[in-house]
């Protein structure tokens, strides 16, 4: 074994041993932590209820009554929710649960995410005026 093959393997040892003391030091501070009651703040503003209600009464306006009833049957007013079980090439996402991307793409909002909260609220306004200010899209009535 030459000079360079002995420095080689001293050198992965080392990383080996570093990685293991990283992840052991990790995971005792995170049950630590845990332990003492800490937890991280939610930093994400579409988890927020005060938000997602804000962004449903922007966009509906007199109608956000109905819209809340309507998102918080579709979604549980979770902005992340989707539906695994596909309608023809789309998926039901976000608050109001709207077909992605096939109904999506159609709204003002398509350059959005369907999971953010305000950009989901005001795609299913325009949904909802399109069709006369009906909700005859959604699975759920108000």
């Amino acid at each position: 074994m030459n000079l360079h093959q002995n420095v080689q393997i001293t050198s992965k040892k080392q990383n080996t041993l570093f990685i293991k003391v990283s992840m052991a030091l990790l995971l005792s501070m995170t049950l630590l932590a845990g332990v003492l009651g800490f937890h991280a703040p939610q930093t994400h503003a579409a988890t927020n209820d005060a938000y997602v209600t804000s962004a449903i009464n922007d966009a509906f306006g007199s109608y956000s009554g109905q819209a809340l009833r309507i998102a918080q049957c579709e979604s549980t007013m979770n902005p992340g929710a989707t539906n695994s079980m596909a309608i023809g090439n789309s998926h039901a996402e976000g608050l109001f649960q709207i077909l992605y991307p096939s109904t999506w793409s159609g709204t003002s909002q398509a350059g959005a995410s369907p999971y953010d909260a305000r950009a989901n609220a005001r795609a299913a306004f325009e949904i909802f005026k399109r069709d006369g200010y009906s909700w005859r899209e959604w699975q759920c009535q108000p």
